[in-house]
């Protein structure tokens, strides 16, 4: 059976969820691993979630 969003309940996800908190690179790393993991040609995907976990990681680190 294959989950889908409109089957995900959302609500209070605020409470239940940790406060926001910037991508590290460990994140992009887990984001990538899951991504190649879960596809037939074992890559990412360009644009792709991997993609911008792992931009959104590299410009945090790059902060002052």
């Amino acid at each position: 059976m294959q989950l889908t969003l409109d089957r995900v309940s959302v609500q209070d996800a605020r409470e239940k969820l940790p406060a926001d908190k910037g991508a590290t690179a460990e994140d992009a790393e887990r984001v990538v691993s899951a991504e190649i993991r879960n596809k037939p040609d074992m890559a990412t995907t360009q644009g792709g979630v991997a993609e911008a976990v792992t931009t959104a990681a590299r410009l945090n680190q790059e902060r002052p």
